[in-house]
Order: C-alpha cells, then structure tokens, then sequence
C-alpha cells in the first residue's frame, strides 16, 4: 500500500484528516464517466443531448468517488473513537484505505473499526437502491442512476468481506478468532491462512477459465490470486519480523560506537581520533569519561569546534563534560521491539545500553537493528548498504519496523511469550 499513498496528493482535510486522492482514480473517474454515458445512451437509444450523458456521468462517477469515501470514514471515525489516530485516508484505484498511526490493542475495537466500512456501504446501497425505485416511473434517468450507484456499493460490500488480508473480510475474521482465543497472533495466522486459501482457489479456477478459452474472467482471476498471495505473504513476513522482535534482546545485537577517555585528558587527544578524518560516516560519537574506574560523563567531538587550536592542550575534558544519565539509555535485557519505541523518541536515533549493574555495555541504532532483523530472515545486504543507512540514519532498505513494534505494543506479544 505504500506505494500507493507516493502517488497521491492531498486534495482537502475532513475533521483534520487529510484525504488524499492517488492519480489511479483520474483513470477510474474517466472510465466510470465513459461507462455510465455509453449504458444511458443505449438505455435511451440516443434519444438525449450528449451534454446532458456526459453530465450524468460525471455525476454517477462523483456518487461512486463519495461511496468510496464515505467506507473509509467510516472506518476512521470508529478508529478515533477506538482511541487511535488516523494519519490520512487515502482513495485509489482499488477502493481506499484509512491509514492509522497505531493497530487497536483489543479484539473488540479491531471488529468495530472493520465492520463500520462495510456497514455504511451497505446502508448506502439501501438507500440508493430505494431512491432508484421511487424514481423508477417520473424519472427513468435517476432511477437507472441510483440502481448503478447502489450496485457498486454492494459489490464493495461483497469484495470487502471476502476473508483476505488486509480487506475489512479478513480483519474481521482476525479479530473474531483473537476474542475467542485470546491471542491477536492466532487470529492474524488463521487470517493469512484463509487468504491463501482463497488465493490458491482463485488461480485454479483462473486456470480453468483460461483452458476453456474465458480469458477476460481468466486474467481478472489470476490478478487477484497474485495480489491475494502477495498480501497473504507480506503479513507472513510481518508475523516473522514480530517474531524476530520480540525473542531477540538488546544486548544480542547492540554495538560498540563510543570511545571511553579519562576525564582530565586534554581536548587535543580528541583530534587523533576525529571520526572525520578516519573517513566514519557519523561525526557526532558519544565520548564517554571515567575517573579512577567510574563513569562519570560523556562529551562529543562537537566541543572542537568551539574551541581555538590554540587552546587544545590548555583545555581538559572534564570542562565540557555532561552527567551521562543525561543519555537516553536502555537496559541491556530489553527486547527489540520494546528498544525501537524508545529509539524512536530520541533526538539522535541512538541509545547508549547499560548491563545489569548499570554500566555501559555498548549502543544500539537503527542499522544495529535493521541488521539484526535482515539476518534472521536470511537477508545478508553489502556492508556498503549499511554504511549508506546508517549516514542517513534510516533503517536499512526502507524497513518500518517503527510501525511493526508499535503494532506489538499490545499484552496478545506478553501472552506469546508464556
């Protein structure tokens, strides 16, 4: 869906929701447009002004568009309600989506949220549906518009209930096995079971059509088994990476990115160790001090610039020094997923690890994580793409897995792990 969402703009907010329109629905405005002129000429038998087709085309493609939008908000107003926030909402060629900043922690405000949409579609098939036959004897031209419009907002119902990931069908049934079980993980697992089944039964019988010379059903058959199988394997990998998440602890993957100097050591000895010089893509390492064995604080490289060349050798360490519980740090048996969370609360993306007895152990960023995660799914990327990552400070290869561990702010992970 991502992909998505890049080629969209923002064309209004509705209650302080950005509603985005993705260029895909230019093409669908278009076809809905040329598809309602060519049904009403035909209806009519010609006997109409062209201007007056085109009108109603437009119009029935505008109904279709506020359909659409009206699921959505559906959804989203539910969510809010739910406690979440929604980022935007998002129409595209498939139909829309509404993008929540949080997944619901319970099973009955994920249900809620999931069966709003469907809900007010369903209402407004009704309601168009009893226009169409109010209308059907003073106004054959409404009428037959209603009728179209009340048609598509039962085929969303229908398509959206299908029990695929991540269509409302789906997060249904996930949400009705995560009440009954317990567990939100065995809900999504059945969930994906169940879209694969679909997508399996789909290219058979896309297969089938193909063989006896149906090909327009045939393809529309096969390019939904192959979007249901890509969906159903991207909430696989999200399971797995949950997983990964979750078993792995900070102090399986941290690193050692800081320097340790006695604090009554000149700033001249940090010129021999200039991360700049030594070609290291982060120039801001912490530079941590101790004085007779205890830690006492930390400078950076940063003090250098304030200070003239001059006055290196006269100038001690001790002088710029902060306490170093002014560092965002994090216990060393921490899980992963818990330490992206707190990472991501960070100025600098960073948080220095201290072991049980308190004392700095290492450090842990975000390529420290990326990485850790890509090997245990069997992705071993060049050095040079981790160096690129961390210079920009990104996860590597784009992975979200901001997202993915607010998603495991939840007791179902806790109840897992028992």
């Amino acid at each position: 869906m991502e992909a998505l969402v890049l080629g969209s703009w923002e064309a209004m907010k509705i209650r302080g929701i950005p509603l985005r329109i993705h260029t895909s629905w230019v093409l669908v405005f278009l076809y809905f447009t040329l598809s309602a002129r060519d049904q009403l000429e035909t209806l009519l038998d010609g006997q109409i002004f062209i201007l007056n087709v085109w009108l109603i085309g437009v119009l029935t493609s505008f109904l279709l568009f506020l359909s659409v939008l009206l699921h959505e908000l559906a959804h989203s107003y539910v969510a809010i309600r739910e406690g979440l926030k929604v980022r935007d909402i998002t129409l595209f060629f498939l139909g829309g989506m509404a993008n929540l900043e949080n997944e619901c922690t319970s099973s009955k405000g994920s249900l809620k949220i999931a069966i709003s949409g469907p809900a007010v579609s369903l209402l407004v098939a009704f309601l168009m549906t009893l226009l169409s036959n109010i209308l059907s004897e003073s106004s054959l031209i409404l009428s037959n518009l209603f009728k179209q419009v009340g048609s598509f907002n039962l085929l969303i119902v229908a398509f959206n209930l299908l029990p695929i990931i991540p269509l409302d069908g789906g997060v249904i049934l996930k949400s009705l096995i995560w009440y009954f079980t317990g567990s939100k993980r065995v809900g999504l697992k059945v969930a994906i079971a169940s879209s694969l089944f679909i997508s399996f039964l789909a290219f058979f019988l896309g297969v089938i059509n193909l063989i006896s010379g149906n090909f327009y059903l045939a393809i529309c058959l096969l390019i939904i088994s192959l979007f249901v199988f890509s969906s159903s394997k991207s909430q696989s990998q999200l399971i797995q990476i949950q997983k990964i998440l979750s078993e792995l602890n900070v102090n399986q993957v941290c690193s050692r990115s800081y320097r340790v100097f006695d604090d009554d050591l000149p700033v001249k000895v940090l010129s021999k160790y200039n991360t700049l010089n030594q070609g290291n893509v982060s120039n801001n390492e912490w530079i941590l001090l101790s004085r007779e064995g205890r830690w006492v604080g930390y400078v950076t490289e940063n003090i250098m610039k304030n200070i003239s060349v001059q006055n290196w050798e006269k100038m001690f360490l001790f002088e710029f020094m902060s306490p170093i519980d002014e560092l965002p740090s994090i216990g060393e048996k921490e899980s992963l997923w818990k330490a992206i969370i707190k990472i991501e609360k960070t100025k600098d993306a960073r948080l220095l690890v201290l072991s049980v007895a308190g004392l700095p152990l290492g450090t842990l960023d975000r390529v420290d994580i990326g990485k850790a995660v890509l090997m245990r799914i069997g992705l071993n990327l060049p050095d040079q793409l981790f160096k690129v990552a961390r210079k920009e400070n990104i996860y590597p290869i784009g992975l979200n897995l901001h997202y993915i561990a607010r998603s495991m702010n939840s007791s179902d992970l806790e109840e897992d792990q028992k």
